[in-house]
């Protein structure tokens, strides 16, 4: 149609795979990098450990995106999840102060500190997943706070998550010009499955649909805490005093069992940038 197109590229030789996917083809708001500008952000991919035999995407298609010039790709470390996508640990929001967006990163730490405080509070028996059993093919009747800090299993493994993600959010404040305060932890818990791959331990909402300043997250089902879900309530207070408005979406049967989130299912059609990028020289 009028002011769309595509490029269609297809490998020859290799075959697609989960990195593939265009969850895993982010771009980051406008930045400015040690006195370079990025008036159409950077674009970020996902890929494997250095040094190691893990999955990349297509190089078909990552030649073509390191082609472009004007968006300078960042590869970061994602192979360490199931699914192997940028977005499940980083993505942006549109703040109205200087620097004009936040950085939202999945964080375990951040889950923890959150449960340890409940602990604190007497709300250890606090119950996750209400209602949600059935669609997660599992017995969440009682998964507390207290079975989750008591899990040695599950803290060792989200602490390795941890260290993959604070990799890439060390490359994400060199490569795109980030303070530690451009950065908001959003709680997340991952467990891994039996390839040693990280999955969603629940719903995961850093994948969330931004709408301007409407934001649609996937409804985590945490821990009711004074009949609130404790979860809800902390990134509620995270994201809102920036004049963010969070809705929760319940997708748990249609997309968090299959390992995606509502963004799997979802588009969003953006009002282009002003600036013809065909303009600027890189």
């Amino acid at each position: 149609g009028p002011d769309f197109g595509y490029v269609h590229k297809e490998p020859l030789f290799e075959a697609a795979a989960s990195l593939d996917s265009f969850g895993n083809v982010e771009v980051s708001p406008p930045v400015s990098v040690a006195g370079k500008e990025y008036p159409l952000g950077r674009i970020l991919i996902g890929s494997s450990f250095p040094a190691s035999a893990g999955r990349r995407m297509t190089r078909l298609v990552r030649d073509f995106l390191y082609a472009q010039c004007i968006q300078a790709p960042v590869e970061l470390y994602s192979d360490w999840l199931a699914v192997g996508n940028v977005n499940e640990f980083v993505n942006f929001v549109p703040t109205s102060d200087k620097k004009r967006f936040r950085m939202l990163l999945a964080s375990p730490a951040a889950c923890y500190r959150l449960f340890r405080e409940k602990q604190k509070e007497g709300q250890g028996e606090a119950t996750m997943f209400k209602g949600k059993g059935t669609a997660l093919g599992t017995d969440t009747k009682r998964v507390t706070i207290n079975k989750v800090l008591s899990n040695d299993v599950l803290a060792q493994q989200n602490q390795y998550v941890q260290r993959c993600i604070d990799w890439n959010r060390d490359i994400l404040k060199k490569e795109l010009g980030l303070l530690e305060e451009d950065i908001i932890d959003l709680p997340a818990l991952f467990k891994l499955d039996k390839q040693g791959k990280a999955v969603p331990y629940f719903p995961n909402t850093v994948t969330m649909i931004v709408l301007a300043r409407n934001l649609g997250i996937p409804k985590p089902f945490g821990p009711m805490a004074g009949g609130e879900c404790c979860l809800e309530r902390r990134i509620r207070a995270l994201l809102e005093p920036l004049g963010l408005c969070c809705r929760f979406l319940e997708d748990v049967a249609s997309y968090h069992g299959s390992l995606g989130e509502v963004r799997c299912g979802t588009n969003v059609q953006r009002r282009p940038f002003t600036f013809q990028w065909w303009h600027f020289t890189p």
